[in-house]
Order: C-alpha cells, then structure tokens, then sequence
C-alpha cells in the first residue's frame, strides 16, 4: 500500500529521494577525507612529474643548442685547417682561431673557455680561463661528453667541461677523430632551466652530475653535494629523480609531506562546509518543489496527453522560469515544425545538388584521360606539313590549337595561374587568326599570383562568352581585358572586361538569380564556371556580373589563393 503511494506521488518520491541524498552526503562526507588526501597527494606528485618533463626537455633543448655550437667551431675550415698545420703554421693562424672561438663565445654566454687538445691531450689552442689538469683529465671523447662540477682557484664558483670529438671529415678514411674540444661552462645557465619547477611552494630541486655534486638548485639549503639521504623518501619529503640528456646527470626534486598535508587540511575544510550546505538545501528543496514545481509539471504533462489529438492547442505560459521556458519552447517547436520540415528539405535538395555537381566533375576527369595521342599527332603532321609549304600562318594556329587541347584534357583539376594564363594566350592567338586581328585579348596579371593555385578552365570560358557574345556582333575591333591582382591578405581577384555590345538590364538580372543551377542553360559557361567554384571553394566566392548595352560586360571574381581537392590541399 505504502509502495503504490510513493509510485504514484511525485512528491513522496522526491521525499525519498532528499532522504537518501542526505544518508548518502554524511556516508560520502566520511568516504571523501579518505579518498581526498590519495587524489592531492597524487595531483602534486603528476605535476611534479610534469614539471620534471619540462625542465628535462630544456636541459634537451641546452644540450641541442651547445652541441650545435661545438659542431659550428670543431667543424669551421679555420679549426680544420688549424689541426692540418705544424707548429708554426699554427702561430700563424692562431688569431684566427681565437676569433672563432670568440664568436662561439657570443652565441652562448654561460661558455667561459675553449680549449683544442689534439689525440696525445696537448693543449693546441684556448680562449678563456686556465683550467690546468681539468682538460687532460677530460680525456679523449669519441662523442659529446659533459662532465662534473669542479672549482677553479678556489673562488668557490662551480665549473663544468664540455668535450666534444674533432673529425676531419675530409681525411681519406671518413670520420677520423683528430682530436678533443673543451668548453668550459658556468653552472650559471644551467640555473635558469630550473625555474618555475616547483610542484609547491618549498619544493627543492637540484640537478646534479654522477658525483652527486650540485650543478644548480632551488633550494633555502647552501649544498655543494647532495647526500644520498637526500634522495630517498621519508617522513618529511617525498623525493623524485630523473635521469637527463646529459649522460650521468640527474634531476632531483624533494617535496615537502607538510606542504601536501596542509592542502589536505584546506580542502577538508571546504568539504566539510559544502556537505554541510547542500543538507540544507535538500531540506529547502523539497519545500520549494512541491509549492513551485510539481503542480506547474502536472499543466505540462496534461497539454502533452492532449497536444497529440488536437495539433493545434497551444499551452498558457506562466512566468518565465525554467517551467515556463520549456511551455514557450513547446509552443515555438510545433509553431515551427512545418518551417523545420521545409527546410529539412531544401537541405537535402542542395546536398543532392552538390553530390551531381561532383559527381559531373568525375565524368569529367574521366572523360578527360581519354588517350589524346592520336590528335596530337594530327596537328603536328598538319604544322610539319603547314612549315614544309612555308604556310607559318597554319603552322602557329595549328601548334596553337594543339597547345589549347593539351591543357584542356589534363586530368587535374588544379593548376597555377601562370598555366591558365599561359592557356589564355594559346587561346588568344586561334581568336587572333580566326577574326583577322579584329579581337585582341589582353592579359595583365600579378607577380606573385603567377603560382597560386587555381581551378583549371576557369578564365577561358568566360573570355570566349565575351568573344562570341559580345565582341563577333560589333561591326568595328573589340577587346577583352583579363586582370588578376591580390585582393586583401589571402584571395586573388579576377576581372575579365570587354567592350562588346553588353547584355540587356533583364538578362543580366536573370543570369544573376540563376547562377548555381541547372536553369541558366543559355550562359552555360558562365553558370560551369560557378558551380565549379563553389565546388571547390564552398562559400569562399564572389561572383559578380555587370553590363550596359553597347558599353560591354565586366565579371568580376573574388576566391582564396588556397584550393582543396579531394585529400589535398594546394596553396
């Protein structure tokens, strides 16, 4: 009985419901202080993981750059040529050496010195301070080798020696080792890597060499050598190391247990008050619920029985709140459904639009790798025959016209402006010879749009539109200006203007309202050309036409200098 009432009460179940949230948040509130303290502790432990990652792909990053300096100075012909002299020959050019190495000495400013030791460990060559027994003690490297931390003079200043092979590279047997390069680094840079590495806020790091010696830290402590009990865990820090590019190195990072508990505290005590808080506002819940909610709901659900049997019926609003929100929502969504539907469908209609369009592009490539060689070898025997009577004339426009065919059944789809423009001109010259100088066509275009990227055929239909529809009704000579210029930071304009008869203001109207479908079919060339554009650029085109009668017609054309084909994109 008493379960039949709590299915049929919405109320009684949102009692339910608050009762056992409640149960739930003071069984959670105990549950959580001990999954919190796991997941801080786990969260500042990953960040100083990361944290590590980061100062380890700087020290990559340092160990790059100073290996590419020593490549630079080991691998200079002055060095080169240095190792190759004697004695004295090296008294001659040892300026020269100096002032290579006082070059590498301004790309990095934690180098201190430079030092050239041949294969026996005899100091050749040095810029720098003395570092004495330190470089013989380097000994030969047969790659880049960093050492560890040592004092000079006793000034208290940490030093490091980087060795580095010297190959002659030109020596008849390739890659013998002809001697070593030291630098002599300053810890000072390497110092740099280590800031903003801290997981807390008196988290230690050091970096350190195979010694244990410290090479640069973030730490209150004043070490020179970190002990061993320094680097394992225990009751006061909990202690993290990685090893670096730099072979024997090490990154040491020791983080405080207090510092992690001290969070835990603050968290807890957020918790706590936000439990605390929404216990209260369960209790409130209910109250507002059933006064505010539940009979609003009923209205809702009543309207939603009755709306299927009368369409029509629209549904009272009532305040503007999340109920009367859905009331509104309900009554624009059937106002709207007819308006949804239609559009649904003139959605599929374009998409069935757009898959013809490349569909007939496909034809089209296919259409095009028809084998050609059988015509192009007709024009050619036709010019061979034209120059062997001396008839140049047939020959050009022959050759011309051979010119135009090739390019047009070329499989791609994209081509540069320069070979449209190179395609034009063929084209030009068959109009040139066919009206007996009557009609020129004029082509000015842009250095740097000659090898943009463009769709191929997209010019020559519309000049031979102004051609034939425009120009051949004139009684006197006529033209046709192409201009391709950039326009903005990323597109090409194209304006292709003539000073023919001109269309009518209807048509030129007509031709607007129909471009992109099958209804213009008397500017055919004019209604390709746009499809073909809004195929492969979409909604990135301009496309405007102009006319007067007897002045002439100008279209102008506005795309992006970028182009994609299927699974590529030209740029």
């Amino acid at each position: 009985m008493i379960g039949e009432k709590v299915k049929s009460s919405l109320f009684l179940q949102l009692i339910g419901l608050a009762a056992g949230l409640i149960l739930i948040l003071c069984i959670g509130l105990l549950v959580t202080g001990l999954y919190i303290k796991d997941t801080l502790r786990s969260n500042t432990l990953n960040l100083n993981d990361k944290l590590m990652l980061q100062m380890e792909s700087n020290l990559e990053e340092y160990y790059n750059s100073m290996r590419s300096i020593a490549m630079t100075v080991t691998y200079s012909p002055t060095v080169k040529d240095y190792y190759r002299q004697d004695e004295k020959g090296r008294i001659m050019e040892r300026e020269e050496v100096a002032a290579v190495f006082s070059n590498a000495l301004l790309l990095e400013e934690s180098i201190s010195g430079i030092y050239l030791y041949d294969m026996s460990m005899e100091k050749i060559a040095e810029v720098g301070k003395d570092i004495g027994d330190e470089g013989i003690n380097a000994g030969i490297s047969e790659d880049i080798r960093y050492g560890n931390a040592f004092y000079l003079n006793q000034l208290g200043i940490p030093y490091y020696l980087i060795s580095f092979p010297v190959y002659d590279i030109e020596y008849t047997e390739y890659g013998k080792q002809i001697g070593t390069c030291l630098f002599l680094m300053k810890t000072d840079g390497l110092q740099k890597l280590l800031e903003d590495t801290q997981a807390t806020p008196h988290t230690e790091v050091y970096l350190i060499d195979a010694k244990n010696q410290i090479l640069g830290n973030i730490s209150e402590q004043e070490l020179t050598e970190l002990p061993a009990d320094m680097m394992r865990n225990s009751n006061t820090y909990q202690v993290r190391t990685s090893d670096v590019k730099m072979t024997g190195w090490r990154v040491v990072s020791r983080i405080p247990e207090d510092e992690m508990k001290q969070e835990l505290k603050d968290n807890m005590k957020v918790t706590n008050y936000a439990y605390i808080l929404a216990i209260l506002l369960l209790a409130f819940l209910i109250g507002f619920c059933y006064f505010h909610i539940l009979n609003r709901i009923h209205k809702v659900d009543r309207f939603i029985s009755q709306i299927a049997e009368e369409p029509e019926l629209r549904m009272q609003e009532e305040g503007n709140d999340e109920i009367g929100k859905v009331v509104h929502n309900l009554n624009r969504m059937l106002d709207e459904r007819e308006k949804m539907n239609q559009e649904i469908l003139t959605s599929q209609t374009k998409m069935y639009e757009m898959e013809i369009s490349k569909r007939q592009v496909q034809i089209m490539a296919h259409q095009n790798q028809i084998n050609p060689h059988f015509l192009y070898n007709t024009f050619e025997c036709i010019r061979s025959m034209a120059l062997y009577y001396d008839v140049e004339d047939i020959a050009e426009i022959t050759m011309a016209l051979s010119n135009v065919f090739r390019f047009a059944v070329k499989a791609e789809n994209i081509v540069t402006v320069e070979d449209e423009i190179n395609y034009m001109r063929e084209y030009a010259k068959i109009i040139d010879y066919r009206f007996m100088g009557k009609i020129e066509v004029h082509i000015d275009a842009e250095e740097e749009v000659l090898k943009k990227p463009v769709i191929k055929l997209m010019l020559q239909p519309l000049v031979e539109n102004a051609v034939f529809h425009g120009l051949e009704q004139k009684i006197e000579e006529g033209e046709v200006d192409v201009s391709i210029r950039r326009t903005g930071v990323s597109h090409m304009l194209f304006v292709i203007e003539d000073n023919g008869c001109g269309i009518e203001p209807a048509k030129v109207v007509w031709l607007r309202n129909t471009l992109g479908t099958n209804l213009n079919r008397k500017g055919i060339g004019i209604s390709n050309i746009y499809q073909r554009l809004k195929l492969f650029y979409e909604e990135d085109v301009k496309f405007e036409i102009e006319s007067k009668v007897g002045e002439g017609t100008r279209i102008t054309i506005i795309i992006p200098d970028n182009v994609k084909e299927v699974g590529h994109e030209h740029a």
